[in-house]
């Protein structure tokens, strides 16, 4: 896991800009999935127009649910067994504690 974090911290993982602009390899260095940016690590982790709608979606509501999970369980709420089996109640009002899931919020 060292071996992937490191690399990616200093932007040096082998990735197309990587390739085109460190190791000055002749390779078009823009994004196979969306063709605007260069590709490296900040791009595809945070910027990709293609990627954002489905995969980073995916990961965050995984990472969301386990969260929404835990705090249900914590409430005392019936929870199933194994967080990834969960299906979550939109908005759930318990003691004074307001618990939403999927739902839009605005901020500052």
């Amino acid at each position: 896991m060292e071996s992937l974090i490191i690399p990616a911290e200093d932007q040096a993982l082998n990735m197309r800009y990587y390739q085109r602009n460190i190791l000055k390899l002749p390779i078009d260095s823009k994004c196979r999935m969306c063709y605007k940016p260069e590709k490296h690590i900040k791009h595809t982790v945070m910027g990709c127009k293609t990627l954002a709608p489905s995969e980073y979606t995916i990961g965050h509501n995984k990472v969301v649910g386990y969260i929404h999970w835990t705090i249900c369980k914590h409430m005392a709420l019936q929870v199933t067994d194994k967080y990834y089996e969960n299906i979550p109640i939109r908005v759930i009002n318990i003691n004074g504690t307001t618990i939403v899931w999927d739902i839009s919020v605005t901020t500052n």
